[in-house]
């Protein structure tokens, strides 16, 4: 299990057809792919949080924050885990048992999968740096 730091990103888009296809298209026109992604939609607009990897992996760091704002939307940007494993059965029981046996609490929970069947758990939680302790000692 690899554990990590990233940066989510939330944003609001109308409840609309199409919009989170625009908003996929001006992130992926800019060198971005959506690796992760949740939606909580509620009547006229949907919260939309995100993790993003540059598709060419040797441009370093892109300015996401400035990217989104350019793009006429407002972003809000949080640390969170990132738990990557090898596609076991029963990861987010394990993760969730480990976790929650050291006292931290999950406050958010999404995941995604490639195509080699390798899983990623984006998770928030109370205490991020106590939770990575907690991760790698497993």
């Amino acid at each position: 299990m690899k554990v990590s730091i990233v940066s989510q990103y939330s944003v609001f888009l109308p409840n609309e057809h199409g919009a989170l296809q625009k908003f996929a298209q001006i992130l992926y026109d800019k060198g971005l792919d959506i690796t992760g992604l949740m939606a909580e939609v509620r009547y006229e607009a949907a919260v939309v949080r995100f993790v993003v990897e540059s598709i060419h992996k040797d441009s370093g760091d892109l300015p996401v924050s400035r990217i989104i704002t350019q793009a006429g939307y407002t972003s809000v940007k949080t640390d969170i885990l990132c738990v990557e494993e090898e596609g076991q059965a029963g990861a987010v029981l394990q993760v969730s048992k480990i976790l929650g046996g050291g006292g931290i609490n999950i406050t958010a929970i999404y995941g995604s999968c490639d195509g080699n069947k390798r899983g990623r758990m984006y998770i928030n939680a109370d205490n991020l740096e106590r939770a990575i302790q907690l991760l790698n000692v497993a």
